[in-house]
């Protein structure tokens, strides 16, 4: 297979990014919908902060094995089938969730569908679409359709829970599916993938990957850093609409709507953050990022424990986003370090352990079962220093040709 049979249509790059982006803010809904929802099932199910925050950490634990498993379909049999089918995991174990009768049956229901990963199959798919002088720009698009996701959860709890009741807005995962019959006749498969698989070996590439001292290297790296910004990420999101409700008064369809307006801070700065990472490079962008949300951190708890002024706090939890702007590199990043026959396993595998292990929400649940939530939160704070630390430890891969290795 000749260069001049990798290039891509408009067309096909089009649809490979809305595929992308579909299985991506599906996957931000899917994870995202019970931090909205936890003050009324607390409610229901009679249970408390540890319980709930068990459940936002334990789903992302499971998302590792949901990793393994598709990441390993997808360098196997092609990126297309396996985002498909991922996404349709998710799909048909959120909507049972509407129908958990007890609480351990609904946290069942979400730890299995946090296995229904999108992430690494829909950053390997992109990346291997577009060329690297775009390609963290495009890489921050697709990471901000995680804030759309966000948005469209925080949106059911707004409207549909005052009328409905918390089970209805579980119905909002359904949203996917006229996409996904498009995508059955007219998502392309990467012709890279295809170019790299034939005569490949079949063993596990995950066993491949463990077995290299290289790889392995960069897989330890990663997903260390990437565990910092998402344990950044975890403390203070899954928490923050809980925080509101509780540190300034605010009713649970208020404080979503709070949270959502924090939320389109996101929405501009992940495709900035990519796009800028494209001139200077993936480690800068991702130290000077998450410097951002350092100070932000520092503002809320100068706001809220010295020198106490709700519009000023409320004001940071508006900074500390800008400091997420680092997750914008996850998927370009990790792609370019590794090659074609385990891309897709390897981005997907340093994520999902990232996220799975963050345990930010557990943590921040566990501390305010004595203390305050903002303490918690602010723990977040710590991952941020770090994350402006790490990044200088691994490769810059800025203008990597995907299809040389």
């Amino acid at each position: 297979m000749g260069d001049a049979e990798l290039k891509f249509t408009r067309f096909e790059k089009l649809i490979v990014l809305i595929a992308a982006a579909i299985g991506w803010s599906h996957d931000a809904v899917g994870l995202t919908i019970l931090n909205f929802l936890a003050e009324p099932i607390m409610k229901e199910f009679n249970v408390g902060t540890l319980e709930i925050g068990f459940v936002f950490s334990a789903q992302y634990i499971f998302c590792i094995f949901g990793a393994m498993l598709f990441g390993e379909l997808g360098d196997r049999f092609g990126r297309k089938n396996a985002l498909i089918l991922s996404i349709l995991w998710v799909v048909i174990f959120s909507v049972l969730s509407a129908f958990a009768p007890n609480f351990w049956t609904l946290a069942a229901l979400r730890l299995i569908s946090g296995m229904g990963v999108t992430w690494g199959l829909a950053f390997t798919y992109m990346s291997e679409f577009y060329s690297p002088k775009r390609r963290g720009l495009f890489g921050g698009l697709i990471h901000a359709t995680f804030v759309f996701g966000f948005i469209l959860s925080a949106l059911s709890v707004s409207l549909i829970y005052p009328v409905y009741g918390w089970r209805a807005c579980f119905f909002i995962v359904l949203y996917p599916i006229p996409f996904l019959i498009l995508f059955t006749k007219y998502l392309p498969e990467s012709r890279i993938w295809e170019k790299h698989s034939m005569g490949a070996e079949k063993s596990l590439r995950l066993k491949e990957i463990v077995g290299n001292k290289t790889y392995l290297k960069l897989l330890i790296l990663a997903t260390f850093l990437f565990w910092l910004a998402e344990f950044a990420y975890h403390t203070i999101v899954d928490w923050s609409p809980t925080f509101i409700i509780r540190e300034f008064g605010y009713r649970p369809e208020e404080a979503s709507m709070i949270v959502l307006r924090i939320s389109l801070v996101a929405l501009i700065v992940l495709p900035f953050v990519g796009f800028v990472s494209d001139y200077i490079g993936r480690r800068v962008s991702f130290a000077a990022s998450a410097l951002v949300g350092l100070i932000g951190c520092i503002l809320l708890g100068y706001f809220t424990l010295v020198n106490y002024n709700q519009n000023l706090a409320l004001l940071s939890l508006f900074i500390i986003p800008i400091g997420f702007g680092s997750h914008a590199l996850f998927g370009v990043w990790s792609s370019e370090m590794f090659p074609t026959n385990v891309r897709a396993t390897a981005t997907s595998v340093i994520f999902s352990i990232a996220r799975g292990l963050s345990v930010g929400g557990l943590v921040v649940g566990y501390v305010a079962t004595f203390s305050s939530l903002v303490y918690g939160m602010l723990l977040g704070g710590i991952a941020f220093l770090l994350m402006c630390l790490m990044p200088w430890l691994l490769p810059e891969t800025k203008g990597r040709k995907l299809d040389e290795f």
